[in-house]
């Protein structure tokens, strides 16, 4: 979005933003660790310490009762189950008196043994001996039985357990820290443009056509600040000039009525017309009051909205595959792709009907009126006891995003002329983006700390505040009367657009494989696969983030070579190809390294299509916009894409039950990439421009 001369205000704002946030925070937060570093190792002792007595105990018992040290057993599966209760504990094991490893649980013997037997426990040592082992802190306890000391226990817990606490939760500050920085930034953004920028481009446009002898407009602006004082002052000088005006128009018709020589007449009236032929003004006797409707009217409230649905994105499969799931015929893992798939139905549906009801209701009334399923959803998501009860409230939420989103997209195609439509578009791409990036490291952190249902309800109240806030900024867009009639007369025509090759070939092989990937890989394979390797919920989030880092970064160059060079079909065609061969990386590595990259190439595949596939729909579907409007074919291209929405997660789910989890990510990415391949070979049939038909082939 372009900024003009408010852009070295907004940087400046910005720097001010970052040196009043980031300093007292990062003091408080260093302190903090440094206390919680001081804190934690005690502690670790003392627990370390309580554990091995507890252990111990149990030894003491059964060698009281005249079982020998090594015939006890049970004792891997006891040891089993302490480790996995205290993470923090890495090993238990159980030695004889000379320190040969009779059991251990946690670590391998080679790392151990030869320490053990080098260290001399006597019956004196009754509080144990703490021994610095490699990586391992080990606590070691004797166990004595009749005839005096019979064997060890000890428990060792890795010293670098501290250090990557304190790492997790400098990310934790890190995160939160970032967010508040973006929401910064969109609401001084928001700020700038609403009362500074906004402002005084409809001042200068007004300017300019007064220049040019136009008279018949003022800015319409009410606010209360230097801004507005200044509106103020030059629409009293507008309107004293068309004062001015009126009263000599009044007077020239007095002298033309009532003067006596014809000729004087004939002079006046001459100079009447010649005021009239150089000046204009408003004949309704009043200058019209102007107000220009922006496209970042709504990009405050809409990232705010988005912000709260992307809370739930690290970590919806994981909530899902903790709830209860007994349902007849379908496997866990499709139980667990079920919310996703379900949520995207919900905006499928939603956007089915979305558009007419936007061109009718307006953009402000249809986003007021998606907040109620949202807010629904969102409340009742955390109130779930069962996987088919969260599905049910996730396509709720579905619904409600779908209008809001579609909303939205009106909004800011009303706005936007055909110059600018990719920007404008790509403005909307970045507020989604900023907010999934806040959305999704903030989610991570959220559920770890407050867990997964009481995010949800934060979710909801970011919902009430996005509502609330467009309430009081947006106000109705006007509807071309043409849109609307020919909308009535050809609305249930529609789905004629799939006689244009162009819209078919984009939807089967653009758009529905980039939603497929996005959900069933991004949003369904990534998150189960980091945890099943042992990654903490902020840790996923952080590998997740890094999808909206990339594609904002990427957009922004998209959007520039769609606008500027007219380069847009070229542009999804390629970025589908880098996406299904980024996700296909599984076939080459292992382990998380896949994953990062496979969400790299999506993030670029996504920046790279997102705003010019849909700043090509008025080219390629140029009558069908002209019939049905604008806004009507966007969202029917966005209804049929959520069938990949819809698709990706089961499938996903099949492929995880048929070849596991490296399998279900290879087979969607093959998918994905022949599917891009396809629409790339297609692709240069499109040609540039708009394709339009002519009027004797157009019913």
């Amino acid at each position: 979005m372009r900024l003009d001369s408010s852009r070295s205000l907004l940087l400046r704002l910005l720097m001010l933003a970052v040196l009043v946030l980031v300093p007292p925070m990062a003091i408080a937060s260093l302190r903090a660790l440094d206390r919680f570093e001081e804190g934690l190792s005690p502690e670790m002792d003392r627990k370390a310490a309580a554990i091995g007595r507890d252990l111990l105990a149990q030894v003491d018992r059964a060698v009281s009762y005249g079982i020998p040290i090594d015939k006890l057993v049970g004792v891997d599966e006891f040891f089993t189950t302490l480790l996995n209760g205290n993470p923090e504990i890495r090993y238990l094991g159980l030695t004889t008196a000379s320190g040969d490893i009779l059991f251990l649980s946690g670590a391998l013997s080679d790392q151990l043994a030869g320490q053990y037997r080098a260290l001399h426990l006597t019956e004196a040592d009754m509080t144990g001996r703490k021994t610095d082992i490699g990586a391992f802190v080990d606590l070691a306890l004797p166990v004595r039985g009749r005839d005096g000391l019979v064997g060890q226990v000890h428990v060792g817990f890795d010293r670098g357990y501290i250090a990557a606490q304190l790492f997790g939760i400098f990310y934790d500050i890190a995160v939160v820290l970032g967010t508040s920085l973006i929401i910064a930034f969109e609401i001084l953004l928001f700020v700038v443009v609403f009362n500074i920028s906004g402002p005084m481009k409809l001042v200068a446009e007004v300017v300019h056509q007064a220049r040019r002898g136009d008279f018949t407009r003022v800015p319409g602006i009410t606010s209360a600040d230097e801004v507005g004082h200044f509106v103020r002052a030059f629409n009293g000088a507008v309107r004293q000039v068309d004062n001015a005006y009126r009263g000599l128009m009044a007077y020239i018709d007095e002298v033309r009525t009532g003067h006596f020589d014809r000729n004087v007449a004939e002079k006046v009236g001459e100079v009447a017309d010649r005021v009239r032929f150089l000046f204009r003004f408003n004949p309704s006797g009043a200058p019209q009051v102007l107000r220009e409707k922006l496209s970042s009217d709504v990009r405050l409230p809409l990232f705010l909205f988005v912000f709260a649905e992307e809370i739930s994105r690290s970590f919806l499969p994981l909530y899902a595959q903790a709830l209860p799931a007994q349902v007849a015929g379908l496997s866990p893992e499709l139980m667990t792709a079920l919310p996703i798939a379900v949520f995207m139905a919900g905006i499928a549906l939603g956007s089915l009907w979305a558009g007419a009801v936007t061109e009718r209701l307006g953009s402000r009334k249809v986003f007021q009126f998606g907040l109620f399923p949202a807010v629904l959803g969102c409340v009742m998501s955390g109130l779930s006891h069962g996987v088919i009860e969260l599905s049910l409230w996730r396509g709720i939420a579905g619904l409600g995003y779908a209008l809001v989103t579609v909303a939205c997209q009106s909004y800011i195609s009303k706005t936007t002329s055909d110059s600018n439509r990719a920007t404008g578009l790509g403005g909307y791409v970045g507020a989604v983006l900023t907010a999934a990036i806040c959305g999704t490291a903030a989610g991570g952190v959220l559920a770890d700390r407050i867990g997964y249902a009481p995010s949800f309800f934060v979710s909801t109240a970011l919902i009430l505040v996005s509502g609330w806030l467009l309430s009081q900024l947006l106000s109705m867009a006007e509807i071309p009367q043409s849109v609307v009639m020919a909308e009535e007369r050809h609305g249930t025509h529609l789905l004629r657009i799939f006689s244009n090759w162009r819209f078919s070939i984009l939807v089967l092989f653009a758009a529905i494989p980039a939603k497929m990937a996005l959900t069933g890989y991004f949003f369904f394979l990534v998150p189960l696969s980091l945890w099943d390797s042992g990654h903490s919920l902020p840790e996923i989030a952080r590998v997740m983030v890094l999808y909206p880092v990339v594609m904002l970064a990427v957009s922004s160059l998209s959007t520039r070579l769609a606008d500027q060079m007219g380069w847009r079909i070229g542009q999804v065609a390629l970025g589908g190809l880098v996406g299904g061969a980024g996700i296909l990386a599984a076939l080459a590595f292992d382990g998380t390294l896949p994953l990062v990259i496979g969400i790299v190439g999506l993030g670029i595949s996504h920046g790279m299509s997102a705003s010019p596939q849909l700043a090509s729909i008025p080219d390629i579907c140029w009558i069908e916009c002209q019939r049905h409007g604008r806004t009507q074919v966007l969202a029917l291209l966005r209804t049929l894409e959520r069938v990949g929405s819809f698709v990706g997660p089961l499938l996903a789910a099949v492929f995880l039950q048929m070849w596991g989890g490296r399998g279900a990510i290879i087979g969607l990415g093959a998918v994905v990439l022949v599917m891009a391949m396809v629409f790339a070979m297609v692709a240069g049939a499109y040609g540039n421009g708009p394709h339009l038909e002519t009027e004797e082939d157009a019913p």
